[in-house]
C-alpha cells in the first residue's frame, strides 16, 4: 500500500474538497475569481520565469 504524504494541516478529505471546488467551477466563476485576487492588495502576485527560453 502506497503512503500518502499531505502538508501540514491537509489529509484527504481536504484535497477532495479542494478539487471538487475547482472542477465544479463554470469558467466566469474562476474567472471572478482570479481578477478578485488581483484586486486583494494584501496578496503578492509573482511572475516565476520557467527557464524555457534560455535563462
Amino acid at each position: 500500500m502506497e503512503e500518502k504524504n499531505f502538508p501540514p494541516g491537509w489529509d484527504e478529505v481536504r484535497i477532495r474538497r479542494v478539487l471538487a471546488h475547482y472542477e465544479e467551477q463554470t469558467e466566469e466563476e474562476a474567472l471572478a475569481e482570479d481578477e478578485a485576487a488581483f484586486e486583494d492588495f494584501i496578496q503578492t502576485d509573482m511572475e516565476i520565469p520557467s527557464g524555457a527560453d534560455g535563462d
